[in-house]
């Protein structure tokens, strides 16, 4: 049998994903320096803390739950896979992020602030208290952290999967109530929880979902959008508020409809509380 070098390519791809499979990270950092860095897992050998920092102990039960419940040999964190030293490094890592949570085996999501179903459905937006909004739902990272893998799985605080008996909340008939609880919390449709396609389409729409989140560099806000819209942009930290409107003239050039004309003005208007 022949096939043409477009259809080769994709075959190797899927031996290499199926025999090379890798666990994700998606979570919010803790606060100061808790969090395990590249220089310090990069050692040989490793320099484990004795007391086992919080950060620590939060990278060791990811490496644990990736091996012991998905099977795989490989995992990925944000906080100790990048050389964030190395602007070159920090740049292709950014430009690259979807397509890293795309091409995972798995996406392990940890709630710091969920202590399981019980807890993530009393959440409301705008609430306090026991009915305060987990803080990965608000976070400008993780919108594609949630998107972009095929495979995803939720775990509370405690480590333990809000959802028992299964490895994949995303299609995954005892999950759905958990799902249908996360769309209402983030304004996205459970088609697109399902299965999401990035392009230029419904721009309004996904602005929106955005428009909920924060992040800590100003700049961030535009570049965690890049894999939503597939949109290439260089990589300035510095440049503030001009990342979004560079984003916004990248979707323009690609966009034919005027809604997302009319809604420029009124959302960068809000890029303060934004970001």
């Amino acid at each position: 049998m022949i096939v043409d070098g477009e259809e080769r390519e994709d075959r190797i791809r899927e031996r290499v994903k199926k025999e090379l499979k890798y666990a994700i990270l998606s979570h919010r950092w803790l606060p100061g320096k808790q969090e395990p860095l590249y220089h310090q897992v990069s050692k040989e050998p490793m320099e484990v803390p004795d007391d086992h920092e919080p950060g620590w102990r939060k990278l060791q039960s990811f490496c644990r739950t990736a091996k012991d419940v998905h099977d795989c040999e490989f995992a990925w964190t944000d906080t100790c896979c990048i050389d964030k030293t190395s602007s070159s490094e920090l740049d292709e890592s950014i430009r690259s992020m979807f397509r890293w949570y795309r091409n995972s085996h798995v996406c392990i999501v940890l709630l710091s602030e969920t202590a399981d179903l019980a807890a993530l459905q009393l959440q409301e937006r705008g609430k306090s208290g026991k009915k305060a909004v987990d803080a990965w739902f608000e976070r400008g990272w993780t919108l594609q952290e949630l998107l972009a893998p095929s495979q995803i799985k939720f775990y509370g605080a405690n480590w333990k999967p809000l959802i028992q008996g299964s490895t994949n909340d995303r299609d995954n008939r005892d999950s759905k109530v958990m799902m249908e609880k996360i769309s209402t919390l983030t304004d996205i449709r459970m088609d697109d929880l399902e299965s999401f396609t990035p392009g230029i389409d419904r721009v309004p729409e996904k602005m929106l979902w955005a428009s909920r989140r924060r992040t800590t560099r100003i700049e961030d806000i535009a570049y965690c959008l890049i894999g939503i819209f597939d949109i290439s942009l260089m990589i300035a930290y510095g440049e503030g508020n001009r990342a979004f409107f560079r984003l916004m003239e990248g979707i323009i050039k690609r966009y034919d409809k005027w809604d997302v004309r009319s809604g420029i003005v009124e959302r960068t208007e809000r890029r303060s509380g934004f970001c």
